[in-house]
């Protein structure tokens, strides 16, 4: 009854907001019913209140989907901003960015569609990614050419002797398996670095990503006789596809697990830094030697050994980091072990 006697005694004054009003909106009761929404307003509103030309739904349906994605104790009257993602019929992706304000009846819900940034966005990420790429194929020949001159070496010997023995055939099966997953590894990291993905992105806490990690190292048996020293902070939000973000953590706890060789300590502290969310990863292994240090985020150089790595891990990471308005950095290194920080922009209020 209160959310009706609201729409009688507002309906003009919705009128005429809707109508000065560049985006849609949306009027919320204080019980958070929906009382007007702009696409009943106005010329031609009759056809848009059933949907648009792209086949989305009117405003008033989508009301819940909206309220979902915010936050506070009574989410549709706590002022705020908030980031919307949602899938139209056709499977296209709608990005949109909310504002919730306080109103004499309730509150304002304005959606800002922003999908047309976010691609424009995307290609540009796109168009660096493709450009450092470029820069990167004296490094895949070099890298590729090395597994295959060994595997056409294995071949010809193999070929050469018309009754190899066991032994001869082990050796030759090992070798070839060896460096088929290097050029594989060395292919899907390739794909993995070039490819600025359309995956949608959420609020999460930042611990959800690292525990994802830690959870695959242990599967994997690296932390088996690592003792971990682990902080979490579960007020440390960030908005970004937690996939992507896991995908860092993986990196770093895999490279502290093989540079401690599997013994050690892992020790891992999700802390706020003004505006951002920062995660230290330190462990107790042998540092980054010196001549490193300058060379570690460069793509395809690495310490280990060519069984171990493919020197993408990190830029890989450092790409995604930088694709999320962040950053890694090398905070300390020495005798007893290297600090690395990951520091990403906080979820806005």
């Amino acid at each position: 009854m209160r959310a009706q006697r609201d729409f009688y005694e507002f309906t003009d004054v919705f009128e005429q907001i809707f109508l000065a009003a560049p985006w849609p909106m949306l009027m919320l009761g204080e019980d958070g019913a929906v009382l007007g929404a702009s696409d009943e307003f106005g010329p031609g509103a009759e056809g848009t209140a059933r949907g648009d030309s792209r086949g989305d739904a009117p405003l008033r349906s989508r009301a819940a989907h909206y309220v979902a994605a915010l936050r506070g104790r009574v989410p549709w009257l706590t002022p705020q901003e908030a980031d919307s993602v949602r899938t139209l019929p056709s499977g296209a992706l709608v990005y949109e960015r909310l504002h919730v304000r306080r109103t004499p009846w309730g509150a304002s819900l304005v959606v800002v569609d922003q999908t047309d940034l976010r691609q424009l966005q995307t290609s540009d990420i796109q168009t660096a990614r493709l450009a450092a790429l470029g820069f990167m194929v004296a490094g895949v020949c070099h890298e590729v050419t090395n597994p295959l001159t060994s595997l056409h070496s294995i071949v010809q010997i193999l070929r050469a002797e018309k009754q190899p023995s066991r032994e001869l055939l082990d050796k030759g099966f090992d070798n070839i398996a060896v460096n088929v997953k290097r050029i594989l590894d060395i292919s899907r990291r390739l794909v993995k670095f070039s490819r600025v993905g359309d995956e949608p992105r959420f609020r999460f806490a930042v611990d959800e990503a690292i525990e994802e990690a830690l959870y695959v190292l242990r599967q994997d048996d690296l932390l088996c006789h690592v003792e971990l020293q682990y902080r979490p902070d579960a007020t440390m939000t960030v908005f970004g596809n937690t996939g992507q973000i896991r995908e860092i953590f993986l990196n770093l706890f895999v490279n502290a697990a093989q540079a401690m060789s599997g013994r050690g300590t892992l020790s891992i502290q999700t802390r706020s830094a003004d505006r951002m969310v920062e995660v230290l990863i330190s462990d107790t292994g042998p540092g980054v030697p010196t001549e490193a240090v300058g060379r570690i985020f460069e793509p395809f150089f690495t310490t280990k050994s060519r069984t171990h790595g493919t020197g993408l891990g990190l830029a890989i990471s450092t790409e995604i980091a930088h694709e999320h308005g962040g950053s890694i950095e090398l905070r300390h290194t020495d005798s007893r072990g290297a600090s690395f920080c990951v520091a990403l922009p906080k979820e806005r209020a």
